[in-house]
């Protein structure tokens, strides 16, 4: 980690060299940063489970609902904490020390109005659900609001240095702090109350160590103007946001409404196990390609090869994963959870098929972003949007496995969006066929070959366990063999991969332009 204390010029050091994107030895910079992302993942998702499955057992699937009731209303609030400000510092090529400043007093004001707007919301939630409880949990996690934005240029600071190595520990200490809160209250008896002391203890956590390692401090100033010239992309990220809450919360609202705090229970620890592949595995790389791609903007070779070689390695890691949940579901359930949640085996089988596919095309974002076409990615979303609301209306009536199997098939509409994303820098269908195609029939031949050996091993294996590690293994084996054979170029992304690992003379991809100075306003 980063010495814990800093130096005047160290400090203006630091910010300094984030003014600029910076694109010498850009290669090995993502790949390292790419490195920490992966590692962080495999670790979050190893601490995430192991709690989860601890809490599992001391909770009841009510609490989890009830957290869920909540946690649907709070996400609303929380767009408007997502206007776009640290996402539009993060694609300039130049930004200034006053830009930061700005958004910096605007995200701390912003998350100070959504404390108190979800405080009041909170009576609202009591009249929508008919569940107490739900408006009292609101009532104190509406704290979360304002002390998360106190980290908010910590992050781009990290994005445009690509300094990964720092996030790798802002985020792992936090969640395990979280973890570790929530088990112990659990422990003692605290019911859902627990989630809830885990989820203040990880954010208060987050932004101790982000001021720790990234030597931010605001000034005593802001530039209106700045926001003013900002307006429109940040009203498209918001109005993005709109729908990513929409198309997340959305089930999770009529399961709550309609079925109640038990039935949302199964359903939301369905998803959140399978979002770990979406948000966990796929979603923090974005933060990794984003400046990347923004430094190559002006490089279309070179960022078609780096998108195609992403593309490929994204796919072959979320595809098994993502279609290994929901060939395991049966077993995995009962060990990790225990008995009384087997209701949401069908479910976890529908949403990990849904996540192999989402979760592969998400490198759509940073290219939409990156070309600054956030826009275009907004009319494309709004239709995917439709299409998950409509689909969930209708199946909501048959209960939540007639959910989670609508929430699985609209999912192929984000290969469209996907398609147009790679469409900006002259990339075709073809491309998203050679991507994704690949793993997802590796896949499939993975799942039969664990339905037939479970058709076999039917009595032959006493316990769960035992069957569970089994499956796991024969996975481990069938996958990578079936993949190399449908895909061989996979093997010489992976070389290259490795190559770049290794720190190589420096080599300016772009120009780089002088630091603006201080004074310079809205910047360019």
């Amino acid at each position: 980690m980063t010495c814990l204390f800093f130096g005047k010029r160290e400090k203006h050091r630091t910010v300094r060299e984030a003014l600029v994107l910076r694109g010498d030895d850009l290669g090995h910079r993502v790949v390292r940063g790419a490195s920490f992302t992966l590692l962080g993942i495999s670790l979050r998702t190893l601490i995430t489970l192991c709690s989860i499955s601890i809490l599992a057992h001391l909770l009841s699937p009510t609490d989890f609902g009830h957290l869920a009731m909540a946690t649907v209303i709070t996400e609303l609030a929380a767009l408007f904490g997502n206007m776009g400000f640290s996402s539009v510092l993060i694609q300039k090529r130049v930004i200034t020390r006053l830009q930061m400043d700005t958004v910096f007093w605007a995200s701390v004001l912003l998350g100070l109005c959504l404390t108190v707007a979800v405080f009041l919301l909170s009576y609202v939630a009591i009249w929508l659900y008919h569940e107490p409880i739900v408006g009292e949990l609101m009532r104190i996690m509406c704290l979360v609001f304002v002390i998360e934005e106190l980290a908010v240029i910590h992050g781009v600071l990290i994005s445009r240095l690509m300094r990964f190595h720092a996030d790798f520990w802002i985020q792992i200490l936090p969640l395990l702090c979280r973890a570790t809160v929530a088990i112990v209250f659990a422990w003692q008896g605290f019911g859902v109350w627990s989630l809830v002391a885990g989820a203040l203890a990880g954010s208060l956590s987050r932004v101790f160590l982000s001021i720790l390692v990234i030597p931010y401090w605001p000034r005593w100033r802001f530039n209106f103007r700045y926001l003013q010239s900002t307006w429109k992309t940040n009203s498209g990220y918001f109005a993005g946001g709109i729908l990513f809450y929409a198309n997340s919360n959305f089930d999770l609202f009529l399961i709550g409404r309609l079925l109640g705090a038990s039935a949302l229970g199964y359903y939301q620890n369905a998803r959140s196990l399978t979002d770990e592949v979406r948000y966990r595995m796929a979603v923090p790389l974005q933060r990794v390609l984003f400046p990347a791609f923004s430094t190559l903007q002006e490089n279309t070779g070179w960022l078609q090869s780096s998108v195609l070689r992403s593309g490929r390695l994204l796919a072959a890691i979320v595809f098994p994963v993502g279609i290994g949940i929901a060939a395991i579901a049966d077993e995995l359930v009962p060990v990790l959870y225990g008995a009384k949640w087997l209701a949401m085996v069908p479910v976890l089988k529908l949403l990990g098929i849904r996540t192999a596919v989402a979760a592969s095309t998400v490198i759509a974002s940073p290219l939409f972003h990156s070309r600054n076409r956030v826009g275009l990615a907004l009319r494309y979303n709004a239709v995917g949007s439709v299409i998950v609301l409509l689909s969930v209306a209708v199946a909501s009536t048959w209960g939540m496995n007639a959910v989670a199997g609508a929430i699985a098939l609209s999912s192929l509409y984000s290969l469209v969006g996907y398609r147009v994303g790679l469409g900006l820098i002259g990339l075709s269908w073809k491309d998203v066929w050679s991507m994704c195609a690949p793993p997802a029939c590796a896949s499939t031949v993975m799942w039969l070959s664990i339905e037939i050996s479970r058709a076999f091993l039917v009595g032959a294996i006493e316990g769960g366990m035992g069957e569970l590690t089994l499956h796991i293994a024969l996975g481990a084996i069938v996958y990578p063999l079936v993949l190399i054979v449908v895909s061989p170029m996979l093997l010489d992304d992976v070389k290259t991969v490795i190559a770049k690992m290794r720190p190589t003379a420096k080599e300016t991809l772009i120009y780089s332009p002088p630091l603006p100075q201080e004074n310079s306003g809205i910047g360019s």
